[in-house]
């Protein structure tokens, strides 16, 4: 762990760490082992640990003096503290793409002049990094998307989205995991639970992890 990194007081009881700007899967991998340390060694201290693409925020329980936990933690960042490697979770998760649900589908597919057959194939044999979970509880951000499907996303955002749509938006794709507004592309919708507070956990998937997409029929969502 070698990293320039930024510490700054965020609020009376955070720090923010940051990376920077530049997103990659190594900066991903950095972030991910540096909060285990901080989980592990400061688990007692802490409320919780948020990460995104180029940060990681550490809630703190109790008023604190900024520098020394900085310096508590740029030690950390840099020591041999050993935590467990877990392995990433690869989930399979099937998308019904069929207009009926894939709203912008055959606009997209227009737009980048392909068919929406293509369209389907180049979002769903990638396979994807969750690189933070964030907006609304559980909305995976996925890195990884084919650079035919960026796109800019929606100039004027839907006042509402269904749960379980599947989006894109800039080089990013990912799964509304509740009703809400939103402002992706919407090509598809999954039957896939990403978010339910009667589940435990809540949410199944955590930063790291990998996702794969694959189509089903309508018949095939509606008996999921």
């Amino acid at each position: 762990m070698s990293q320039q990194l930024s510490y700054q007081q965020f609020g009376e009881h955070a720090i923010l760490v940051s990376w920077g700007d530049k997103i990659s899967r190594q900066t991903s991998s950095d972030i991910g082992l540096f909060n285990k340390k901080v989980q592990k060694q400061l688990s007692e201290h802490i409320i919780e640990t948020v990460t995104t693409y180029c940060s990681l925020t550490v809630y703190l329980k109790h008023s604190f003096e900024a520098q020394e936990i900085i310096a508590d933690l740029k030690n950390l960042y840099q020591s041999n503290l050993q935590v467990e490697e877990i392995s990433p979770k690869i989930w399979k998760i099937p998308v019904c793409y069929d207009p009926v649900f894939g709203l912008d589908i055959e606009r997209l597919a227009y737009q980048k002049q392909m068919s929406v057959e293509k369209l389907i194939k180049c979002h769903s044999q990638v396979e994807y990094s969750v690189d933070f979970l964030g907006f609304l509880p559980g909305f995976p951000y996925l890195s990884g998307l084919s650079p035919l499907l960026k796109t800019a996303r929606l100039t004027k955002p839907r006042l509402s989205v269904a749960k379980g749509s599947v989006a894109i938006g800039g080089n990013q794709t990912g799964v509304y995991p509740v009703e809400s507004p939103g402002g992706w592309h919407i090509i598809g919708r999954t039957f896939v639970d990403f978010f339910n507070v009667n589940n435990n956990p809540v949410c199944f998937i955590r930063p790291m992890d990998k996702i794969k997409f694959y189509g089903i029929s309508l018949d095939e969502f509606h008996h999921g």
